[in-house]
């Protein structure tokens, strides 16, 4: 179990309005579960955020609830909970060169102001609004520990 304090600095990280907080205290999750149950709550909440991202580096760019299931699959199994995660019709991360050659190839334009990881942002959640995203359905086995 946290200690309170940092049981809260996680819950405000995970809660954060900027996405890439939020993401990289899933990805933290993903590689050192704290295994406390109450930390579950929070990150399940996040399945259904997706809002795009830079969900690692190099550089891939998918949704929030990408990373979301990755830290549940982890936290459950650091909590004891041996539970599946299934993410349906998510769009599949993309790398770098995978997202500027769709952008590309659907002639998706930037706002003159958006430079760098903005306008690659941008530009993915173009390409889901219309629908030219590969799609998946994400499946994480019911870790085990030991």
């Amino acid at each position: 179990m946290l200690p309170g304090d940092e049981f809260e600095e996680l819950l405000r990280d995970l809660r954060s309005p900027d996405a890439h907080t939020r993401t990289i205290a899933l990805d933290l999750l993903v590689r050192k579960p704290t295994g406390d149950p109450r930390v579950l709550t929070a990150v399940e909440a996040l399945l259904s955020d997706d809002t795009p991202d830079v969900l690692s580096v190099p550089y891939l760019f998918g949704e929030v609830r990408w990373a979301a299931a990755h830290a549940l699959a982890a936290e459950r199994s650091a909590s004891g909970v041996h539970l599946a995660v299934e993410l349906r019709d998510v769009p599949r991360p993309l790398s770098l060169t995978e997202l500027s050659d769709a952008a590309d190839a659907a002639a998706i334009a930037t706002s003159p102001t958006d430079n760098g990881l903005d306008a690659l942002l941008q530009s993915f959640a173009a390409l889901r609004e219309r629908g030219l995203l590969p799609m998946t359905t994400l499946r994480l086995p019911a870790w085990t520990t030991g």
